[in-house]
């Protein structure tokens, strides 16, 4: 869907199959300056071996995790707050004032790129009226031949599904296959060209394959919340007690 078009209708898409894809709203040089971030970044948290950076079996960097936390000087920095983001985010969350709660770089090298589980956002973010939203920039062409998002179309509109530890790194819950077998939920495999969008509800189901490509496959990921919203602390105490199984499982490998 094209970002000129009626934003009436670009929300109805998003609220009625748990995602939309936008064809222009970052541009080429937006992309450029993005993409020399992310090199500089990555190779920042390699020297500082960055706990929240995960490695593919050839050592490349698969993910990174939490860089809206880090006192870094960099083009990204400001990204999220650009005012034809914040207009369209804030529009789609019925507010005035969206914020930023996570800035994440999903790599997946060519060849080794890792798969990601099924599973929905919500369940590790904890979000109380699920009023979030993630937006996936394509900084490379992005389909399932290199290990493209796979949606469960409208799949946002039944609640949280039963999670377990994935084991996984950089995605330590998902949604078993026994219980993925029995929905009914279309799956669809978005085409990306550099620059395209994907914003998706926290509640929609999604993963994707290994990339056993010839292409790497860039994504940076922008989660926004509702600033008045408020977190579930409770059950972010549980997952992250559960998490704790999924480290010692590393540690021990």
């Amino acid at each position: 869907m094209n970002i000129r078009e009626n934003k009436i209708n670009i929300k109805k898409k998003f609220e009625n199959d748990g995602f939309v894809k936008i064809s222009n709203l970052i541009t080429r040089n937006e992309i450029k300056l993005i993409k020399k971030d992310i090199i500089k970044i990555s190779k920042y948290l390699i020297k500082k071996k960055y706990k929240h950076l995960h490695l593919t079996t050839d050592g490349k960097i698969n993910s990174i995790h939490n860089i809206n936390r880090l006192n870094l000087q960099s083009y990204l920095k400001n990204f999220p707050k650009k005012k034809k983001l914040k207009s369209l985010i804030n529009f789609l969350l019925n507010t005035n004032n969206s914020v930023v709660r996570n800035l994440e770089f999903f790599l997946k090298p060519k060849k080794t790129g890792q798969n990601a589980p099924y599973h929905q956002d919500n369940y590790y973010w904890n979000v109380k009226k699920a009023e979030a939203l993630n937006i996936w920039i394509a900084c490379s062409k992005a389909n399932k031949k290199n290990g493209g998002i796979a949606y469960f179309l409208k799949s946002h509109k039944n609640g949280i599904f039963r999670h377990e530890i994935s084991y996984k790194k950089g995605t330590s819950q998902e949604i078993k296959k026994k219980i993925l077998h029995k929905l009914k939920y279309k799956k669809v495999y978005p085409n990306l060209k550099i620059g395209n969008c994907l914003i998706h509800n926290p509640e929609i189901i999604h993963g994707s394959k290994k990339n056993i490509s010839n292409q790497d496959r860039l994504g940076v990921v922008i989660s926004y919340k509702k600033k008045t919203e408020k977190y579930d602390y409770e059950k972010i105490r549980l997952y992250k007690k559960r998490l704790k199984k999924n480290f010692k499982f590393f540690k021990k490998k």
